[in-house]
């Protein structure tokens, strides 16, 4: 039996988003995010701004998901 490719890649469903590019991995991710939440930590503000003012770690655009998706051939 053979099995046909698949034509398109899609996100049926998700959660949280994914860490901004370039942060470090995910030892960083976690600083990051202990950073962004806490207003007085010290780097609050160089985080915040450098992610680009808003960063919400449990955002989840399945649109944006897919339009990503959609430029990946097969």
């Amino acid at each position: 039996m053979s099995v046909k490719p698949p034509t398109s890649i899609r996100c049926d469903d998700g959660e949280n988003a994914c860490p901004p590019e370039d942060v470090g991995g995910a030892l960083r991710y976690a600083d990051f995010l202990a950073a962004i939440a806490d207003p007085t930590h010290e780097e609050h503000d160089v985080f915040r701004d450098w992610s680009g003012g808003r960063f919400d770690p449990r955002r989840f655009d399945l649109d944006a998901t897919n339009r990503a998706l959609s430029k990946i051939k097969p």
